[in-house]
């Protein structure tokens, strides 16, 4: 899943230097992952995405590159959504295709903030 999330990362925030991600890769695989719960969209014994869910709490959800824009996150969307009747997100301001998806799946904006890693701006966004 750590690799994964590393190609994901660099994909979908282009706008956050690759070596921050690359930087983090341990934290994510030795600390975060652990501590959460992980859902993985498996087709064809390949990972394709998986969402990582900590209380009400969307921590994670990302899909191969490649793989995108087939319904894989919408499904993992759903399935946190099944578990959750609340949950929360924080979504970098720039990435505007994950702003969208998420308003699409019943998200709205409820807040701003900046990114204390990073420094970017951010939405907080919750369904339910």
């Amino acid at each position: 899943m750590a690799s994964l999330w590393l190609e994901a990362s660099c994909e979908a925030h282009d706008f956050v230097p690759d070596s921050f991600w690359h930087a983090q890769r341990s934290a994510m695989q030795e600390a975060y992952l652990p501590s959460a719960e992980n859902y993985i969209y498996e087709q064809e014994g390949d990972i394709k995405g998986f969402v990582s869910l900590h209380e009400a709490t969307l921590a994670a959800l990302f899909v191969m590159p490649m793989s995108q824009n087939q319904g894989i996150g919408r499904s993992l969307l759903d399935h946190a959504k099944s578990l959750r009747p609340v949950l929360e997100v924080h979504v970098y301001r720039k990435n505007v295709g994950a702003v969208r998806f998420y308003e699409a799946n019943g998200f709205v904006i409820v807040g701003e903030s900046e990114d204390t890693h990073t420094g970017e701006p951010e939405w907080f966004m919750r369904f339910g």
